[in-house]
């Protein structure tokens, strides 16, 4: 791993100049799948009806370990400022991932043992669709564990659960008139849109805590005095968990309806993406944080430290191994729906100031620097020692499938998006 780190910087950096958005990955993807085959891995492309999900397979047999790679940028997070930008570090997530795939199959290959290692591909995470539609597919299916990790600001196994969530577009359509001479001819669908938006708030009250609701309105009709004919809201619904998210979507959905029974237009519902709560794994969470104490936190140095006031922050980089964190987070990720397929292990490693937020100008800027990059090489260890445990130490393998089978009794895996629906392609805010 370690005599791979100037090839491992340049892939990196290479992604992190090409900062394309979800389901537009395709020179990112192409690299890493380059890599991939360079390295004797069989790669099957266009996954699930997304050209730039991949999957890549070396080896034969039981067990099947795969890891998880993203490698998509953010609109509006530049540099230059209001451009596509690795505000979340999946440049460095990608790069990571696939290297520890390949550090792991020279292992394999090396010792002569069987068991299969396979890194998935999954675009669009930022809009939270590549795992939902490859889940739905089966792609995850026989993956006996998965490795993910992420970018952030501490190094630790992480363990927490995460919120599911639901993304929904509200198409409305009404008839067009004019404003002033004769609106009375015209049906609104602004009105209808914005109707729905009244009764949701309306609705905040009434909800948990832990729900949230927000919205966007991404088309509102094209001039003030033209009735507007189509308009179209897009939502995500949040809960702790799928069942609340399934029982709030329904009342969201009636807001939905209010607005098209008051305003006489017809109204068309398209579920974009849903996604499930995270489903911890304690055994899989120590494995993961026994092999970050023996890679080790990266370690900053004082420059770093003033490159990083340099660029913006005010807080240090941390270069400790903190505790494993099972605290829940109020945000959402595809990889809870990996979670209830097949045990999931995640790790983070410090890529970026404690203070530097996510999603933002002045993390992508430090994901393109050492800081970033010291804390992907420790994330390619971990990942691939990880990996490593879970192929060659039997009993630890099946106390983490073990607790996962516990926590999963009963429960029958749901897609919820319909077989045959297309994956929603750029911002995902368009109903496919």
């Amino acid at each position: 791993m370690q005599q791979r780190e100037a090839e491992m910087v340049e892939v990196s950096r290479t992604i992190w100049d090409y900062a394309e958005i979800g389901l537009l990955e395709f020179r990112s993807a192409k690299l890493l799948v380059e890599k991939l085959r360079a390295a004797g891995f069989t790669v099957e492309e266009g996954i699930a009806d997304m050209p730039t999900a991949f999957v890549a397979t070396w080896g034969t047999g039981k067990p099947v370990i795969g890891i998880m790679a993203e490698y998509d940028a953010l609109p509006q997070c530049g540099p230059p400022v209001g451009e596509n930008g690795h505000g979340c570090g999946h440049n460095l997530f990608g790069t990571a991932s696939t290297y520890a795939a390949i550090a792991t199959k020279m292992l394999l290959e090396q010792e002569k043992l069987p068991g299969t290692i396979r890194l998935f591909g999954t675009p669009a995470e930022e809009t939270l669709v590549g795992k939902v539609y490859m889940a739905r597919d089966g792609v995850f299916h026989g993956v006996d564990a998965m490795l993910t990790w992420h970018p952030g600001s501490k190094t630790q196994a992480t363990n927490g659960s995460s919120a599911a969530m639901d993304s929904l577009v509200f198409e409305f359509f009404g008839k067009t008139a004019h404003a002033a001479s004769d609106p009375w001819n015209g049906r609104s669908a602004l009105d209808a849109v914005e109707v729905m938006n009244y009764a949701v708030n309306m609705l905040r009250e009434h909800v948990i805590e832990s729900a949230r609701i927000h919205y966007v309105i991404t088309d509102g009709g094209k001039a003030p005095n033209v009735v507007p004919a189509y308009a179209r809201s897009w939502y995500f619904v949040r809960g702790p968990s799928r069942s609340v998210v399934n029982e709030l979507v329904e009342r969201v959905k009636r807001c939905a309806e209010a607005g098209a029974l008051a305003t006489d237009t017809e109204l068309k519902i398209t579920t974009l993406t849903a996604v499930y709560d995270r489903l911890p794994n304690r055994a899989g969470a120590e494995l993961v944080q026994r092999n970050l104490e023996l890679v080790g936190p990266p370690r900053f140095s004082e420059e770093e430290n003033a490159l990083a006031r340099e660029l913006g922050a005010q807080e240090p980089l941390d270069s400790t191994l903190s505790p494993i964190d099972e605290s829940p987070i109020r945000g959402s990720s595809e990889e809870g729906n990996v979670s209830w397929i097949t045990p999931l292990l995640h790790l983070r490693t410090a890529c970026k100031t404690p203070d530097t937020p996510g999603h933002s100008e002045l993390a992508a800027r430090q994901f393109r620097t050492s800081i970033g990059e010291k804390g992907m090489m420790v994330a390619a260890k971990g990942l691939a020692l990880s990996a490593w445990d879970c192929l060659t130490l039997p009993d630890a393998l099946r106390k983490i499938r073990q607790e996962f089978e516990e926590r999963t009794r009963g429960v029958t895996y749901d897609p919820v998006i319909p077989q045959g629906q297309k994956p929603p392609v750029g911002d995902g805010s368009t109903a496919p």
